[in-house]
């Protein structure tokens, strides 16, 4: 059982679905073996080697490109707020490069994640106009244990579902454009292995979320992306930093061959996450003191209902899908060494943010709460 949560926040598991689909068939097929009472025995048997501690141990490392990615608030089409290129879409170009390990062992899985982004000049370095692209590093590790493990037993496995287990993880990002991002998660709650073809898995999560963005920060020095309003008392002084309660984070993980497809193995892997509103993970002092004097620097900075309704986050809902071709096997014919892979990636109010408030509808960052993208990319497996 593995999870494939996300993320939020540019978080790709492209490469371990195949892996995943070897360790539940694995995990699956695995059981004890005896010889016939009638059987004749000419010699002993020879002493059977130790189990490996990993009975399914993959190391990957892979390489996307999504065509149309966005980075909520950093610009949009009227390119007013700092970080853009006046006059420039809500979409940037993105590479991705990211290594995966996943392994099965006796009473789990394990999957670590590590993976950076280099982004386009629309979304440039601390927001420079004509700097080079922006770099975003994300890492990730998810576990889980096995309650038929743990029991020694089928005790879990029914009709609807074939094992229950523990499922926690945690996430960390950071990126150098002008909002700075710094963003750390923890997830914990339950995975569900559903007793249906392929492999789906559901994850029912807590997640506690802690980032530090200058996003509406005020203070008036560095860091920060403008002067706090008039008369703020030094305690009201917002730095950027946020804090969110626990709220529940659902993630579904699907992964079937394309058996019908016979000219090339394909497997088709979906991964949908739904992470529910997390407030604003400020105090009102803050978004009040974010409503700078004088002539504001960016557009939104105008009146506290306008930075209220820009903090607030909604229901974030995160769905890609991709085709996964097995291309090793049909170029060099050792299947599960290299794949290939197209998708496409929907992602709603993303990391939380309201789409409809006036920053990601009306001003300056319009449509950027929003990722549409199709992408393209490779993985190689080392075995």
């Amino acid at each position: 059982m593995i999870s494939q949560g996300a993320v939020v926040n540019g978080k790709s598991f492209k490469s371990t679905a195949k892996t995943i689909a070897l360790a539940v068939g694995l995990s699956a097929s695995a059981g004890t073996f005896a010889l016939a009472a009638d059987m004749p025995v000419k010699a002993p048997p020879p002493a059977a080697a130790p189990a490996p501690f990993f009975f399914v141990n993959d190391t990957s490392v892979s390489f996307t490109y999504f065509f149309n990615a966005t980075d909520p608030g950093v610009r949009g089409s009227a390119g007013t707020i700092q970080g853009g290129i006046p006059g420039t879409q809500s979409t940037i170009g993105r590479i991705s490069g990211s290594v995966d390990h996943f392994d099965v062992w006796e009473y789990g899985s394990n999957i670590f994640h590590i993976e950076m982004n280099q982004y386009g000049k629309n979304d440039p370095t601390n927001g420079i106009v004509g700097a080079a692209g922006s770099t975003e590093v994300v890492g990730f590790g998810h576990s889980t244990i096995s309650w038929n493990a743990l029991t020694h037993s089928k005790m879990f496995t029914n009709p609807v579902f074939t094992d229950l287990g523990w499922s926690f993880g945690g996430f960390a990002a950071g990126e150098n454009d002008q909002l700075a991002p710094d963003d750390r998660q923890i997830d914990l709650g339950l995975a569900i292995n559903f007793n249906l073809p392929g492999v789906v898995i559901l994850n029912v999560w807590a997640q506690k979320e802690w980032n530090h963005n200058s996003f509406q920060s005020c203070n008036g020095q560095g860091g920060a992306m403008f002067a706090c309003a008039a008369g703020t008392p030094a305690g009201a002084v917002f730095s950027g930093d946020r804090d969110w309660g626990w709220v529940p984070k659902l993630d579904l993980f699907v992964s079937e061959p394309l058996k019908f497809i016979t000219a090339i193995p394909v497997t088709f892997i979906s991964i949908t996450d739904v992470t529910f509103p997390k407030g604003t993970g400020i105090s009102t002092a803050n978004v009040a003191a974010t409503v700078g004097p004088g002539a504001p620097i960016l557009p939104f900075n105008g009146n506290f209902a306008q930075n209220l309704a820009n903090a607030e986050t909604k229901t974030e809902i995160f769905q890609d899908a991709q085709l996964r071709f097995d291309t090793g096997k049909v170029t060099m014919g050792k299947p599960g060494i290299w794949d290939t892979y197209v998708g496409y990636r929907y992602w709603y109010n993303k990391f939380g943010t309201d789409h409809s408030a006036p920053l990601f509808s009306a001003l300056g960052a319009q449509g950027s709460s929003i990722e549409k993208t199709v992408y393209l990319g490779t993985t190689y497996h080392f075995k």
